[in-house]
């Protein structure tokens, strides 16, 4: 009721406010999934509503962001879902920032470990990396010529719904529960400490992060008659660049974490990727070829690792590409396979999109998902169409 009541305060506030920056679209999705679960239905059809607003004052601005989902044949995915609601308070030289938000970390295409701020959205769509949940926190951040530092505590641990036991998308046992165990209080600070940088002479961005609180990862134990996540305390160091040279771009992140639970190991992570770009290969149209390779190796192997925490990612080589029409539709086609060194897992995804009249957006996608036998996954392969009006 209070998270309401302060939504509803902001919202119409600042509707009455001039100089008021909007904007969203509603949506339709439908997909069809072809599998061989049992007691599992094969479509899902939903409505969505996503919203953003930006109200400017005199000495910041107020930010509002979220979206509404209502999944026609899954009562659980019907729920609105605030990702910011945020004052940022602008100095000189910095800005202090005061609420809910989201944010977006790494360097790669497919796949980024450094992304550890925000909990992942299960319950709109566990496969989508994007799909997150927005984290409470205070940052103040310091600009300088080429560079920024920011001091971010972000507070309080938000649990992770799912889809109903009857959704493709739920691949948890029927004793889950989304209840939420932690190591210390839920509400316990996490902190991370965050420079980044662009160079001078050459085209290069980069990122170096310090954390200190709850791993973005959680591992499954039962309690009692249920089975339910327990977050656990790490410091983790991490790092993320990216370097242009002509039309190839060079891509990194590494993250080596230190585990404070004497169930999880320690662990390293290393991504390095190369994305090279053919230009007007048909007409105006470009083709961008990309190559990534994603690891995971844990430190202890009597501890939990990777396989206990179902991490796709953990030793991949990715090949994809992206092809731009570069028209006036922005159309483009985004395609990847993903196969495991270890096990031969593999997912092979494909997704066009284009715009139609300005104000409509379509996209069609297709994933092939083949995990190793005796994985909580199962093998399927899905194809998904959306449609929206943009305003």
């Amino acid at each position: 009721m209070k998270k309401t009541l302060i939504l509803s305060t902001l919202l119409s506030s600042s509707l009455l406010a001039e100089g008021l920056e909007y904007k969203g679209n509603i949506g339709f999705e439908t997909a069809y999934a072809d599998h061989d679960i049992e007691g599992k239905r094969d479509t899902q059809n939903t409505l969505r509503l996503e919203l953003e607003l930006k109200q400017k004052t005199k000495s910041g601005q107020l930010v509002f962001s979220g979206e509404g989902i209502a999944d026609l044949d899954d009562k659980e995915r019907r729920y609105i879902n605030v990702k910011d609601l945020y004052y940022k308070h602008e100095f000189e030289n910095s800005d202090l920032l005061i609420g809910r938000n989201t944010r977006f970390w790494g360097a790669l295409e497919f796949y980024n470990h450094t992304d550890t701020f925000n909990t992942k959205d299960w319950l709109d769509d566990p496969f989508d990396y994007d799909a997150k949940i927005g984290a409470n926190n205070i940052a103040y951040t310091q600009y300088f010529d080429d560079s920024e530092f920011s001091v971010i505590a972000k507070v309080h641990e938000e649990r992770q719904r799912v889809q109903d036991g009857e959704s493709v998308s739920n691949f948890m046992p029927s004793i889950y529960s989304d209840n939420l165990e932690t190591q210390k209080d839920r509400d316990r600070p996490t902190v991370y400490l965050k420079y980044s940088s662009s160079g001078e002479d050459i085209q290069i961005d980069y990122s170096f992060i310090y954390q200190n609180g709850y791993d973005e990862q959680r591992y499954l134990a039962p309690v009692g008659a249920e089975l339910r996540q327990h977050a656990y305390l790490v410091d983790k160091v991490m790092a993320y660049a990216t370097l242009v040279s002509g039309s190839t771009i060079y891509k990194t992140e590494l993250a080596h974490t230190k585990s404070d639970d004497d169930k999880v190991s320690d662990y390293s992570q290393l991504s390095l990727g190369v994305e090279h770009t053919l230009y007007g290969v048909v007409g105006k149209s470009d083709l961008g070829l990309l190559a990534e390779y994603y690891k995971y190796k844990e430190r202890d192997d009597s501890k939990l690792g990777a396989k206990d925490f179902g991490n796709l990612f953990a030793d991949d080589v990715v090949l994809g590409f992206r092809y731009s029409f570069n028209d006036s539709a922005d159309s483009d086609i985004l395609g990847g396979v993903a196969i495991d060194r270890d096990n031969h897992e593999k997912m092979v995804s494909l997704e066009y999109n284009t715009r139609l009249y300005e104000k409509y957006k379509l996209g069609l996608s297709y994933q092939h998902l083949a995990p190793e036998e005796g994985s909580v996954f199962k093998e399927m392969d899905s194809v998904k169409l959306d449609f929206g009006y943009y305003f």
